[in-house]
């Protein structure tokens, strides 16, 4: 999908979401399963997994320092 298509998307779920609270609808929260490795094609599972690895080390620290 074309980045514009995707944005124009996002954008338009978005006013409809809007559009929704301001009339006092119920909105619920939509979740989109991203596969990391796909998504990310240009590094490979290995550094994928070591960023991750980072990734939750620092906000653990964060999360513990709070």
């Amino acid at each position: 999908m074309p980045a514009d298509e995707e944005l124009s998307g996002v954008l338009s779920r978005r006013q409809a979401i809007n559009e929704a609270l301001d009339e006092g609808k119920d909105v619920r929260p939509k979740f989109k399963v991203v596969n990391v490795y796909t998504e990310f094609s240009e590094f490979t599972r290995k550094q994928i997994k070591e960023y991750e690895k980072t990734f939750n080390s620092v906000l653990f620290r964060r999360w513990r320092v709070s």
